[in-house]
């Protein structure tokens, strides 16, 4: 099979970032925080900190623990968007970028003698040079080529960090046979478990498998034969994705733990998802909430300071896209949860989502009133700045419930939705 992708995987992108701006933290352990508290973990880690056993999920808590001379850093997400977009550019120097994955990886194509082993190499190479040069010289990546996109992927995966891997046709069995099951994208502890249930328990015996016994394990015939072909080096193409949800969560800060505030918040949460929306294009039929308690008195008590407790709920409504209307939901949904408890953590979702394109407007003058002034409400915020205009439910909430990181999807720190 012809190499056809080349995948660019960027190492400990965030703790990077902070690495190549401030000099005092190279060759230091450091953590990327969202907040400044011990009830919030790590988003990020630098190489030195993994050394220790600190990863993304670690609870500060626990880094503390695993690597005392760790350095926290709170992040700075729109400086990981300069930079990333920066990448960017460096990547695109060299080779047209065929698709941004997430915020630390792409995956561009090759055509013509760029398939070619050397030169592909070669090419890879170039990129590594171009990042240095336009990112900074701590901006490390891996890179790896292979004949489809997921087998691209895991030869970035191979080396890290600063690898460069070229799965070629003579080297693809050896190369997939020493990996785990789960170095497969997509194959976690659970999908492992189910391996095995069918005898699978290497890298070769999942090589080795037949269609239909992939088939039988992803519960997918068409699952089954597109892994059976990916494996053996196949350009499979992607089902055209279709957005099934916006959401947004937020941890309550101590001073917000209130039920007044827990409200505020959510109001603020919803006020982002539905501007979000419009902006891609999508009407929401349904809307749900939860709430997350923090337990002060429990027989364990939770270290990293989140409650057992939760409540949640949901309800449809007719398609719509305006902020009132779906504020209206929220507000009602909120009524019903039950009293008590110190609210943590609050989130919402949009879902049951239709492109506005095949929504049909609402025949009542006051409906489509509505969604004019949320349009309304977009353009002068895209214009003067975030949230210049906004429902008096959000008063004082303006400036919470910031962006955070994004991952697969990067923010443009429109000022319509932030």
């Amino acid at each position: 099979m012809p190499l056809r992708y080349l995948f660019i995987d960027m190492n400990s992108f965030f703790a990077s970032v902070e690495q190549q701006d401030d000099k005092t933290l190279r060759g230091r352990p450091v953590a990327v925080i969202p907040t400044r508290a011990e009830t919030t973990s790590c988003i990020a880690a630098s190489y030195e900190a993994k050394a220790f056993g600190v990863k993304t999920g670690t609870p500060v808590w626990e880094a503390r623990k695993l690597c005392p001379r760790i350095v926290f850093v709170e992040a700075d997400h729109k400086r990981y968007v300069v930079m990333h977009n920066r990448i960017v550019e460096a990547v695109g120097s060299c080779l047209p970028v065929e698709r941004v994955v997430s915020i630390d990886e792409m995956v561009c194509k090759l055509i013509g003698d760029e398939r070619a082993p050397e030169k592909a190499e070669a090419i890879g190479r170039r990129i590594k040079t171009a990042i240095y040069g336009r990112a900074g010289d701590y901006m490390r990546c891996s890179i790896g080529v292979g004949p489809n996109e997921v087998l691209a992927k895991m030869a970035a995966d191979m080396k890290k960090p600063d690898g460069l891997t070229v799965l070629a046709d003579a080297d693809l069995p050896e190369n997939l046979h020493r990996l785990k099951l789960t170095d497969f994208p997509g194959v976690g502890r659970r999908m492992e478990r189910r391996l095995n249930l069918y005898g699978i328990f290497t890298a070769h015996q999942l090589c080795a498998a037949p269609a239909k016994t992939l088939g039988a394990v992803w519960g997918s015939r068409m699952i089954g034969e597109k892994w059976y072909r990916l494996i053996r080096g196949e350009d499979v193409p992607g089902k055209p994705g279709r957005r099934q949800t916006v959401s947004h969560s937020h941890v309550l800060p101590p001073e917000l733990r209130t039920e007044p505030g827990a409200f505020g918040i959510l109001v603020r949460l919803t006020h982002k998802a539905a501007a979000r929306m419009r902006k891609i294009g999508y009407w929401a039929g349904a809307v749900g909430v939860s709430v997350r308690y923090k337990d002060d008195e429990v027989t364990t008590p939770d270290p990293v300071g989140w409650g057992r407790t939760s409540w949640g709920a949901g309800c449809r409504f007719p398609h719509c896209e305006d902020t009132p209307g779906i504020l209206r939901e929220v507000s009602n949904l909120w009524r019903r949860r039950p009293p008590g408890g110190v609210p943590f953590k609050v989130g919402m979702v949009l879902t049951d989502l239709r492109p506005a394109r095949s929504a049909t407007p609402s025949l009542f003058p006051e409906e489509r009133q509505d969604a004019d002034l949320s349009r309304a409400m977009d353009a002068v915020n895209r214009e003067f700045g975030a949230s210049v205009v906004y429902f008096g439910s959000m008063y004082g909430m303006r400036d919470q419930a910031p962006n955070r990181i994004a991952f697969t999807q990067i923010p443009d720190f429109d000022r319509q939705v932030s």
